[in-house]
């Protein structure tokens, strides 16, 4: 079970990096930029100390606090990074602009861009650290042509959730998000928005298969792990929701791929149901690397579960949306099997509300059993956890 601890990019990417839950990075749109502090405890900054090439690529989401953009790029030997949303015009984005003639969709181009990288790196003689971070598939949709083409014209079976009738059961707090205020795309143009949303996403799987084409070229792929995660996805019209900023589980959910290609093949293709979250890349890089991460930090090392998938990693993991519309801000905890919400706000007419989901019985959460009596045990287990 892979958690998106908070619900925006910006946030996100930074507990990517430090290994720290949102309220203490405090980066997000409304509570300001990254401290200087906290990216020099970031794993590429304390893998690069520690001797190794590191290189970033693509949408980082963050400036420093009371720092030029530009500045981030001395943390790194190789940077591509860009400001802000970016652009899916490679030739728009300043680090990967020399590849807009044979790649003018900006996922491929980082892939090319990666190449160069695994070169220097190599030639450089240091272990590398390299990240890649994809536009894609955020909005606009605007996909790279070859991959609209598979999708056009096609159409999509709809979540078994899908649709503002299937919302009606939830909190009136989270009908006021712009999730469901806004994005109506999903209810309106659905099989257009998810042909145009899968494109984008084929041309991050192209990219990939580069970036490990270019590995396998400089004789790198055997002795490189490899770490694919996302941001948390659209909600697709589930519930009648659109865009990401809600703790239910189709913005909340994240993919995690660990592939290291020196584990015996017995170990490969296993699958684990721990709960892990975007905290714990920054702990997992730092034992892959054997480098020691910073004693604070939130996240968990992962490198157990490859050894041991049915291992457990934490109990509990917070949900956090701090930003947007005040009534719909939430703190929500997900425990295994279960999520437990608190809509705090009470003005406006609304009422704090409680939802609790039995997500072992219920994926698609069309049942709060907040007041079943049945459950109560567990509501009070994760009341007490949402207090702490």
């Amino acid at each position: 079970t892979g958690v998106q601890t908070c619900a925006l990019p910006i946030s996100s990417r930074s507990s990517v990096l430090t290994g720290l839950f949102e309220h203490r990075h405090g980066c997000n749109f409304e509570h300001g930029d990254l401290e200087r502090r906290f990216l020099e405890q970031s794993y590429p900054v304390l893998l690069r100390r520690a001797g190794y090439y590191t290189g970033f690529a693509g949408k980082l989401g963050f400036d420093l606090q009371g720092e030029k953009f530009e500045a981030i790029a001395g943390f790194f030997d190789q940077w591509a990074g860009g400001p802000g949303q970016t652009f899916y015009e490679t030739a728009k984005n300043p680090g990967i602009a020399r590849y807009a003639e044979r790649y003018p969709h900006c996922s491929r181009a980082y892939a090319a861009w990666a190449a160069d990288f695994l070169r220097e790196a190599k030639a450089s003689g240091k272990p590398f650290c390299l990240s890649i971070s994809f536009k894609a598939p955020h909005l606009p949709f605007t996909p790279d042509p070859q991959d609209a083409k598979l999708y056009a014209g096609r159409t999509f079976t709809r979540p078994p959730n899908y649709g503002v009738e299937k919302g009606r059961h939830l909190s009136a707090q989270a009908r006021t998000s712009r999730a469901a205020t806004g994005y109506r795309e999903w209810i309106n143009a659905y099989d257009e928005s998810a042909a145009a949303y899968y494109a984008l996403i084929t041309g991050v799987d192209a990219a990939v298969g580069m970036i490990r084409e270019s590995l396998a070229r400089e004789g790198l792929a055997e002795n490189t792990v490899i770490i694919f995660s996302s941001d948390n996805g659209y909600n697709m019209g589930a519930h009648g929701f659109g865009d990401k900023v809600l703790p239910y589980e189709e913005a909340s959910r994240s993919p995690l791929i660990i592939h290291d290609p020196r584990r015996p093949a017995a170990s490969r293709g296993r699958t684990s149901a721990a709960l892990t979250g975007q905290v714990d890349i920054a702990a997992t890089i730092h034992a892959f690397a054997g480098v020691p991460a910073p004693a604070d930090i939130d996240g968990r090392n992962l490198l157990p579960l490859l050894d041991d998938p049915a291992g457990r990693v934490r109990d509990a993991m917070p949900l956090f949306n701090y930003w947007g519309i005040a009534s719909a801000q939430s703190l929500a905890i997900v425990a295994p099997g279960w999520k437990y919400i608190f809509w705090a706000h009470g003005a406006d007419g609304l009422r704090p509300t409680e939802e609790l989901f039995d997500l072992a019985n219920d994926p698609h959460e069309m049942a709060n059993v907040a007041s079943d009596p049945r459950h109560a045990v567990v509501l009070a287990n994760l009341r007490r956890r949402y207090d702490a």
